[in-house]
């Protein structure tokens, strides 16, 4: 089965690693995959390290509909990853049809329109991270029997040291020793609300002092989490470490991971801190209660509630047998619920079927 894969993103976000581990997953099945991207994107670079096959989609609109409706020609399946190459892939085919998949990993809906209701109604399958995203594309008026949900997944790594971990992170801020470490990865962005948990912060401080929390990502928001930091006097206990590439490597320095998102897909972040045996509290936004399940696998707390944030990180930290209770299962379940080579099986088993059509 040759499948394209398009993403023509040019950074490296969730949607980009989720593209190489379809892909790569697939080729490991001996299927034959291969990733249409941007030139000299990280995308690429690390398609190129895992052995997947590469094309390149012009940055031009003209030039990538040559390339795609050529690709597609030489391809069984087309599985885009991406909005544009989805609006891309559709003018690209219109009269060579080939089977079309679209990921679909935010959750905020399409606008309204007409060519977005056109692109929709022209993929056979619209696969979405969560249930979440499914509600939504449904009540938008995506046909339900062509949604599917696939939850995305992370590989199980060998995990460093914590002392290994905060000695590398002690290089990008300065977190003092003895404090225990409250994280969060994310990009600093509307939806992923650190202002809340920056106030989350402050009340957890004035009830313990010997706290630090840092936030890794880069964004737009810097300036304004910055100057909310300075008027909750929370410059000894807060740090912005800004982009950290391959930042989940750094879990292990973490006592406790916290996602205050309002929105999110589904918060691959969190199947990481999973793995890493990072107990875990998250806000109830999006598909991350499909992520975190309430006291049995983390704390979820209500979106934009600064005291609840607080309080439940606060009790992962004093209640250590409760921690690693929720820790271990969390761990149980993402090995065997968000692997990789299960993701990639369902897509495939999706494939079969609209071939068989």
């Amino acid at each position: 089965m040759r499948i394209l894969h398009l993403n023509n993103e040019k950074t490296w976000r969730g949607g980009e690693r989720q593209t190489l581990l379809t892909a790569s997953e697939q080729l490991r099945m001996g299927l034959e995959p291969r990733i249409a991207c941007r030139r000299g994107s990280p995308l690429e670079s690390a398609a190129r390290s895992e052995g997947v096959p590469v094309l390149f989609l012009p940055n031009s609109a003209p030039g990538a509909l040559l390339v795609l409706a050529r690709e597609a020609r030489s391809s069984d399946v087309v599985h885009c990853h991406t909005g544009r190459t989805h609006s891309l892939a559709v003018i690209a085919m219109w009269s060579r049809r080939r089977p079309l998949v679209v990921s679909r990993r935010v959750d905020f809906l399409p606008a309204r329109a007409w060519f977005n209701r056109f692109k929709y109604g022209r993929a056979d399958e619209i696969v979405c991270v969560s249930r979440s995203i499914a509600r939504q594309l449904q009540d938008w008026g995506v046909p339900q029997q062509r949604l599917k949900v696939i939850y995305e997944a992370v590989p199980d790594v060998t995990w460093r040291s914590r002392e290994d971990c905060l000695k590398e992170l002690r290089t990008v801020v300065p977190v003092p020793a003895g404090k225990r470490v409250i994280g969060n990865i994310a990009a600093l962005v509307p939806h992923k609300d650190h202002a809340t948990l920056l106030r989350a912060a402050r009340a957890a401080v004035d009830q313990r002092d010997d706290l630090a929390f840092v936030i890794i990502g880069e964004g737009p928001l810097r300036d304004d989490l910055l100057r909310l930091r300075a008027q909750l006097g929370l410059e000894a206990h807060v740090f912005l470490a800004g982009f950290i590439p391959q930042a989940q490597q750094l879990l292990p320095a973490f006592d406790v991971f916290a996602m205050s998102s309002c929105m999110e897909g589904l918060g691959t972040i969190v199947l990481d801190a999973n793995l890493a045996g990072i107990p875990v509290v998250a806000t109830a936004g999006g598909g991350l209660p499909e992520t975190v399940n309430d006291h049995q696998t983390g704390l979820l707390v209500p979106v934009g509630d600064a005291p609840a944030l607080a309080s439940a990180i606060l009790k992962l930290l004093s209640d250590e047998p409760l921690a690693a209770r929720l820790a271990a299962a969390a761990r149980q379940r993402t090995r065997t619920e968000f692997a990789p080579a299960v993701m990639a099986r369902k897509y495939v088993d999706v494939y079969q079927s609209l071939l068989a059509k």
